[in-house]
């Protein structure tokens, strides 16, 4: 864990508050991965501090401390702030949740940084929303070791074929065939589309909105996430 004071880029993920005069910060850094710091600040000081540590800012931190909790020293932003609005703010709340609840705390899964900055961009932009979220959990799960086989099956090695129905096992992977009561039947055509092997259609994007669903709950377990009762009509 971090000791001695250091500096990184990171972003912001969920702030609260804590105690009189202090924030709880929950960020990712680009080199100490997901990180809790203590922003303490005076009475006068704690809206302009509050505006600066804004979720989905890239910030320039300087903090130090021993632990699990760190203290936060300075902070200024590095770019632009990202401006997310309507259903692609509360996108990315969604996925705010999804990174604080799969990684783990001084963790610095490999790539997640990246992967965070990138879905920013494609948030912030025209990409399409739903293909971007699904995308973005598979990756996500691969970073914190929870990477999902979709591309070949689990019980032959065989080439899965967008023509065929598969028995996904959370456990294994697409079978050709399976009786356990836990598996999943899906489309090799939905495997290969989260696989980024194809486009998307309608019909396997729903398709994959409810099997990512199924397979986030079996790796986040009972407690729901809150940023999907933001969502009406369905959501993420």
């Amino acid at each position: 864990m971090v000791s001695a004071s250091k500096e990184d880029i990171a972003f912001v993920l969920h702030t609260r508050r804590y105690g009189e005069n202090s924030l709880l910060v929950e960020a990712l850094a680009s080199n100490q991965g997901r990180i809790a710091l203590v922003a303490r600040a005076p009475t006068r000081a704690k809206s302009r501090l509050g505006e600066s540590l804004q979720p989905f800012r890239a910030v320039q931190m300087r903090f130090g401390g021993r632990g699990e909790l760190l203290t936060l020293h300075h902070v200024e932003a590095v770019a632009v702030h990202t401006v997310l609005q309507g259903a692609r703010l509360l996108s990315g709340m969604y996925l705010n949740e999804l990174v604080m609840r799969l990684s783990g705390r001084g963790e610095d899964e490999a790539g997640l940084f990246d992967l965070y900055a990138t879905v920013m961009v494609d948030l912030a932009g025209t990409a399409p929303l739903e293909p971007t979220l699904r995308h973005f959990e598979i990756a996500l799960l691969a970073c914190c070791g929870y990477g999902l086989p979709l591309a070949e099956t689990a019980d032959s090695g065989a080439l899965v074929d967008p023509s065929e129905r598969y028995a996904y096992v959370l456990e294994h992977g697409p079978l050709s065939q399976a009786t356990a009561a836990s598996a999943v039947h899906v489309s090799g055509a939905m495997l290969l589309a989260l696989a980024g092997r194809c486009e998307f259609t309608q019909a396997s994007l729903l398709e994959a909105k409810h099997f990512m669903r199924r397979v986030l709950s079996y790796h986040l377990g009972p407690r729901p996430l809150h940023a999907r009762s933001l969502f009406s009509g369905g959501g993420t």
